[in-house]
């Protein structure tokens, strides 16, 4: 056996030179591992935006003001009632919230949209305008879920990923996502997969 560079004569099964000090070793043992997940293809995992479930307590307190203001009405004199503004006031109270809670739903639905791939979290707000983010897996330090009474009962929340070392959000929140639970731990694992690549990728 015998370098291939200077020639010198070498021991069987020698990884070095001990002469020039090359690599003997094919150049497919040096790349990286197979299964690496830092050379895998990128791949979507996850898609969401804001779930009307999320503006569920808003519902209920609506729902609960309505036999509210008929009990209201009842128990006003009865030419209080038949005054020429008073129907009015009551069809204004009545709706007014309901309107204000479709508003609130339609922006939210429209202006937020998340996705979720092996390799970056995204993040795309606005309507006329829009701004994009997106946060590499790697970066991730840890990954948070926030709920309310009325979210834990319709299983939405808002997911949290916290990235100090990204200057342009370090957090970066997931606004009324659904099963926030599933989607806290598909990123965490995700982390865990990519952040295990690039220690394979150091130690080669």
């Amino acid at each position: 056996m015998s370098c291939p560079k200077c020639n010198a004569p070498l021991p069987e099964a020698s990884a070095f030179c001990n002469k020039c000090g090359a690599s003997l070793q094919p150049a497919a043992a040096m790349t990286a591992p197979a299964g690496d997940p830092r050379t895998e293809p990128e791949q979507e995992l996850w898609k969401g935006r804001f779930s009307g479930k999320a503006q569920g307590h808003w519902w209920v307190l609506w729902f609960l003001e309505l036999p509210i203001l008929v009990f209201c009405w009842f128990k006003l004199p009865l030419d209080v009632r038949t005054g020429p503004y008073a129907r009015w006031a009551f069809v204004a109270a009545a709706v007014i919230p309901l309107l204000c809670i479709l508003w609130s739903f339609v922006i939210e639905k429209l202006s937020s949209r998340y996705r979720l791939t092996s390799h970056r979290l995204f993040k795309d707000t606005g309507i006329l305008s829009r701004h994009h983010n997106e946060v590499e897996l790697v970066r991730v330090d840890d990954i948070a879920v926030r709920q309310n009474i009325s979210q834990r009962i319709f299983n939405v929340g808002v997911v949290t990923v916290i990235s100090p070392h990204d200057q342009t959000e370090p957090r970066l929140e997931l606004v009324g996502i659904e099963n926030p639970i599933e989607v806290k731990e598909m990123i965490r694992t995700h982390v865990r997969r990519r952040r295990q690549g690039s220690l394979n990728v150091e130690n080669i």
